[in-house]
């Protein structure tokens, strides 16, 4: 039985008493769910806490076995001050920006596995000290469309290889997108694994001696369909790296 646990309405009392009566399961966060993130990533031991829906984070960061920083709203420009980007955002949402930037800082300083989705790439490079394109269309072209009135496919090209994420023997895939802003500044330790033909980067992951998991895609691997071998990479490779 899947569980999908907000502790908006579900008090801590019964979280233990589901982990003494099934047996401790692995407990991930997401940072704001959907279902979609929920089918992809949960099985029959798994508690997904959706930290958004609650207004005590540290209540639940010491469950957290793994994290995954998922898609949304533009990042706020001023938390890699640039202000000029600020006329081209759209809704931003303070809120979830403090609350995935400290989910960003607890899983860094405790080695806490990880997984950043669309937004939750870009968060990753932003409270890394990097920063963001505010508008692709505007500052890098229109040579790939990276979203049209919902979300668009086109094809990314690794420029090394990244077992964590794609499968081996293959350098190019076809992956799904729904964004206008992107990574710009990259900071040490940040590598790029994959790009888009207009030279976005499309997937990343942090050096190991940095943090033994902290993966990203500004793609929807949720979203790519069960059989996808990304999206099962992905998954897989993150429930190993928790059972470490």
């Amino acid at each position: 039985m899947k569980r999908f646990l907000s502790l908006l309405v579900i008090p801590i009392s019964l979280i233990s008493s589901i982990i003494i009566s099934c047996g401790e399961p692995t407990t991930i966060i997401l940072s704001k769910a959907s279902q979609n993130y929920v089918d992809w990533i949960s099985d029959d031991n798994t508690l997904i806490l959706d930290a958004y829906r609650i207004s005590n984070t540290d209540s639940i960061l010491a469950l957290a076995d793994g994290i995954i920083i998922t898609g949304g709203e533009d990042i706020n420009p001023l938390l890699y001050n640039d202000t000029s980007n600020l006329k081209v955002c759209g809704n931003i949402d303070h809120r979830r920006d403090t609350l995935e930037k400290k989910l960003f800082d607890y899983a860094f300083e405790n080695k806490i596995p990880l997984i950043g989705v669309c937004r939750g790439m870009q968060m990753i490079n932003v409270a890394s000290g990097g920063s963001l394109y505010g508008d692709i269309p505007s500052e890098i072209g229109m040579e790939v469309i990276h979203r049209n009135n919902g979300e668009v496919m086109h094809e990314i090209a690794l420029t090394e290889s990244c077992p964590l994420i794609f499968p081996e023997g293959q350098d190019t895939f076809m992956v799904n997108s729904w964004h206008h802003q992107g990574l710009k500044n990259i900071p040490d330790g940040i590598n790029v694994v994959a790009r888009s033909f207009d030279g976005l980067p499309e997937a990343i992951y942090i050096d190991e001696n940095v943090h033994p998991f902290m993966i990203a895609v500004q793609f929807h691997p949720e979203r790519l369909g069960s059989n996808n071998p990304i999206n099962k990479r992905m998954r897989n490779n993150f429930y190993k790296a928790i059972q470490k």
